[in-house]
């Protein structure tokens, strides 16, 4: 591995957001241990069915997350991503790079397999209770009834009990399910069918011990003078519960330390090697097992904490919902960035940036949210897959920052773009108001993308309804509301206003001769001849059939003037339509009148009409004359 130094390089951490406490008690350890070795952790947290259902192209996105530079290697939370598809993608990536993974409770070839040792973990606390507590009436909380790991652990209890000449009866196995209702609900069944208050309650996880002490203290039993309650996992909730929890947990430290050292080493000819470590665990002596004794103040500290922990999430939610409010109806990522700004002001991390993706070009994206220390930054584009932040050096190096979170803003059929939050302090607080302003944000994202393409929808629906089909001019409806628009003006007034009525000759002469089809192509070739001569400064329009019309304003226009008109058309359209049997040709009239206030539409499109009649009936007596001179 190239040890010249060019500032902290990342670790990049994967994992969901099912288990949050134990999640932020790991991701604290590894913070403490990067800080220690030198590097900084970037937590990229997702959606593991909404990147799956979304299929591959949602996969290649979220994976934009983990190709950056200055990447030193991976650690991945197997059991919570639950994903091989996810996993392997990530080790792949790993391995293209020569860099390490550290597969956390799941195995894979080619990767540095941690395997908790929860049994020797159990153990410590089993031996705990009957070896230093004598405790020899023991209920044992177990997790899912059939379940190996519970079995592992009824067994291992049985085990120890007996070797100090004890006994685990069937009836003393009670099967909480790892959480706390079913807990309650086996509790109440034990005791209502006779079960005695054992000397302690030993529990499969922390969970289940936190319910078992609340069920006692409501029936008014004390823990720990009573009886005594162990757990095991080490989750914060068992820390922060009065009494707190005597327990067990994985040796974050030892775990941590170890694989950074495996980083400073790291060589890429370690690529794709297997490895795999045991990760011991750590007893922890609390208060519920009666080995610590209650803090008064630490309970009241503990207690403020919580009470400033409900304030701040109040006033988090409540700033998320007025800025979901407003932007319910908004379609503008301008604005957008604005409220982002405003938001965001009150909670002065390190470092915020959010980026949305363009929907035409995806490799694209536009900040809309960028901040340094409070100073917030315009937004800018950029090629996000290349630099998925646009100042990641001086990010990656500020000391103020001590862990990246990541997540992709998502609806349930696209990414929409990403938010990036550089933290200092990192609670479960902090943790839970990321997630939160993800959640908030994607929501945002999906209102203005939903307005805006709503906008669009409706412009279109007006375009079909104001345009012709065949050849996108104005639609009579279109046309008039055109020419009204115009005409109500200032700058209109005074001018001239000249309609044209337009038929096309012989349009049925050739739809019967040479096809429908070749006749609505010589109707395109006029409609492109009136928008080429017309377009920029009149209005065109075609009414249905060979009918057309369109509108000039500016000087009064002689008859001549008219002629020299339709002889520019017919060639214009002739040019356009090419060497054909036929030639496209057309009757005109026109109508003029001075702009200088209420202009009767009806009157000068009758007047214009009436000047198209007189056209046809000239040119066909004409052309008839014509015939008879030969």
């Amino acid at each position: 591995m190239n040890n010249s130094y060019d500032g902290r390089k990342v670790i990049a951490v994967c994992a969901s957001w099912e288990d949050v406490e134990n999640l932020n008690l790991m991701l604290n350890r590894l913070i403490e241990a990067t800080e220690v070795h030198g590097f900084l952790p970037m937590f990229v947290a997702f959606d593991r069915n909404g990147v799956e259902a979304r299929g591959e192209e949602s996969i290649r996105e979220f994976m934009c997350a983990f190709d950056i530079p200055h990447l030193a290697g991976f650690l991945l939370f197997g059991e919570m991503i639950r994903s091989d598809t996810i996993n392997q993608h990530i080790i792949q990536l790993a391995q293209e790079k020569k860099l390490p993974v550290f597969m956390l409770e799941r195995e894979y070839e080619g990767c540095i397999n941690l395997a908790f040792s929860y049994l020797e973990g159990f153990e410590k606390v089993v031996r705990h209770l009957v070896k230093e507590h004598s405790c020899s009436d023991i209920v044992m909380v177990a997790g899912i009834k059939g379940n190996s790991f519970s079995d592992e652990r009824i067994d291992l209890c049985r085990r120890i009990l007996e070797e100090h000449g004890h006994t685990l009866p069937q009836e003393k196995v009670i099967y909480g399910e790892y959480w706390d209702e079913p807990t309650y609900k086996a509790l109440n069944q034990y005791f209502s069918s006779g079960g005695n208050l054992p000397q302690a309650f030993l529990c499969a996880n922390d969970a289940m011990a936190i319910a078992v002490c609340i069920y006692l203290s409501e029936r008014n039993i004390r823990v720990p003078e009573q009886v005594r309650v162990a757990g095991f996992d080490g989750i914060l909730p068992g820390e922060s519960h009065v009494p707190a929890i005597t327990t067990a947990r994985p040796d974050f430290a030892y775990m941590f330390g170890k694989m950074l050292e495996r980083i400073k080493v790291w060589s890429p000819e370690d690529t794709g090697k297997t490895e795999k470590w045991p990760i011991p665990f750590e007893f922890i002596r609390r208060e519920s097992c009666g080995c610590e004794q209650s803090n008064a103040f630490l309970t009241t500290k503990k207690s403020g904490e919580l009470k400033i922990d409900n304030l701040l999430y109040t006033r988090h939610i409540r700033a998320m919902g007025n800025f979901i409010r407003k932007t319910l109806s908004m379609n503008s990522q301008a604005r957008l960035s604005e409220q982002l700004n405003a938001l965001f002001s009150g909670w002065p991390n390190p470092f915020y940036f959010a980026a949305v993706l363009d929907e035409k070009d995806r490799g694209i994206a536009r900040s809309v949210l960028h901040s340094r220390h409070g100073l917030f930054l315009p937004g800018s584009t950029f090629r996000w897959k290349e630099t998925p932040i646009t100042d990641e050096a001086s990010v990656r190096n500020d000391p103020k920052i001590r862990i990246l979170m990541v997540q992709l803003l998502q609806n349930e059929e696209e990414t929409m773009g990403y938010l990036v939050s550089g933290l200092q302090a990192w609670t479960l607080r902090e943790q839970d108001r990321f997630e939160e302003e993800a959640l908030f944000l994607s929501a945002a994202f999906n209102a203005v993308l939903s307005n805006r393409r709503l906008a669009e929808a409706n412009r279109a629906i007006l375009r079909m309804a104001e345009h012709d089909y065949l050849t996108g001019l104005y639609n009579r409806r279109g046309f008039l509301g055109e020419l009204e628009r115009r005409l109500q003006q200032p700058e209109a007034q005074g001018q001239t206003l000249t309609l044209f009525s337009l038929d096309m000759d012989g349009l049925k002469s050739v739809n019967d001769i040479y096809g429908h089809s070749e006749g609505d192509y010589a109707i395109q070739c006029l409609a492109k001849a009136l928008e080429q001569l017309f377009g920029d400064n009149g209005i065109c329009a075609r009414y249905g059939g060979d009918e057309f019309a369109f509108a000039i304003l500016g000087e009064a226009l002689s008859p001549s003037d008219v002629d020299e008109i339709r002889t520019k058309l017919e060639t214009a359209a002739r040019k356009i339509c090419g060497p054909k049997e036929y030639l496209i040709s057309a009757s005109l009239g026109s109508s003029s009148c001075l702009i200088d206030g209420p202009v009767s539409l009806d009157q000068i499109l009758a007047e214009s009409d009436r000047a198209l009649y007189s056209d046809k009936r000239i040119r066909k007596a004409r052309k008839e004359n014509h015939e008879n001179s030969k």
